[in-house]
């Protein structure tokens, strides 16, 4: 029997089990309880300023999967099955469909390849190129994954796609992950990763960039160990700047923002986990 196929959102969930695995009780306790006081009353994950969001919920719905809380799964549930997808922008599309997946994986109803296609074009321009390719490669590979023929489409599209200058790295991260899971050789685009390492520091957004966060950090890493890259010569920096960055059950963006955030203590996990 053919092992079950793991998708990518499961991978994130298991590393940042692992991570979360590494903190002390102490520490344990304070990210649990900041992760429970985060949720909106609606039973979505609020945005900085305190207003329900599902790019945050998806994020909220990870940290509540990894790390077992019940009833935030459920209130959460409950909000994102009353949401009605069309004319929301592509950022928020994706983050319905990933949180339902999550929710419904052996019930949900997977839309065909023509109808993914349309659900992703007909939504409102995303403001982040890299957040909308990860997150349609998540949500690809979560409803499409066991299906190879679709990788060969897709080896084929990016055979011929070239990357635009000055990417962010989550761009190049990205992309590397698509292309490796399409079989494709990836040793330029581990290489161009690399290339946004800041040493003593750890990834950045942009080349130009001489401050790292753990948003790139966080993503780097997943990508490149995905891939098979040794983390050897970047890990001590990028475990320092997780440990810089912790605070009070939460951590920081790593970039200077002292705001305690949700998305960033996912990443945080996430640095920790594939570290690990």
């Amino acid at each position: 029997m053919q092992p079950s196929y793991f998708p990518l959102y499961k991978q994130f969930i298991s590393e940042i089990e692992k991570g979360f695995s590494l903190l002390d009780e102490t520490s344990k306790l304070e990210l649990i309880n900041f992760v429970k006081t985060q949720q909106h009353g609606t039973g979505a994950f609020p945005d900085r300023a305190g207003r329900p969001d599902l790019y945050y919920s998806l994020f909220g719905a990870w940290m509540a999967e990894a790390l077992h809380l019940k009833p935030q799964k459920e209130k959460l549930k409950r909000f994102i099955l009353e949401i009605n997808p069309e004319k929301r922008k592509k950022i928020d599309r994706f983050a319905i469909l990933l949180i339902r997946i999550i929710f419904q994986e052996k019930e949900l109803d997977k839309p065909s390849v023509f109808s993914f296609s349309k659900f992703v074009l007909d939504g409102k321009p995303s403001i982040n190129p890299a957040y909308q390719a990860f997150l349609f490669l998540l949500t690809f590979d979560a409803l499409y994954g066991k299906n190879k023929s679709l990788y060969f489409i897709l080896k084929a599209l990016l055979t011929f796609y070239r990357v635009p200058e000055g990417v962010p790295s989550g761009f190049v991260a990205a992309l590397l992950v698509a292309k490796y899971l399409a079989g494709m050789n990836v040793e330029k685009e581990k290489a161009e990763l690399l290339s946004y390492f800041e040493e003593g520091k750890g990834f950045t957004v942009f080349k130009e960039t001489k401050s790292a966060d753990l948003l790139s950090t966080a993503v780097a890493l997943f990508a490149l160990k995905k891939a098979g890259a040794d983390l050897r010569l970047v890990a001590p920096d990028a475990f320092q700047l997780v440990q810089q960055n912790y605070a009070d059950g939460a951590f920081l963006s790593g970039d200077g923002d002292l705001t305690r955030d949700l998305e960033y203590t996912f990443y945080g996990l996430l640095t920790l986990g594939t570290l690990s």
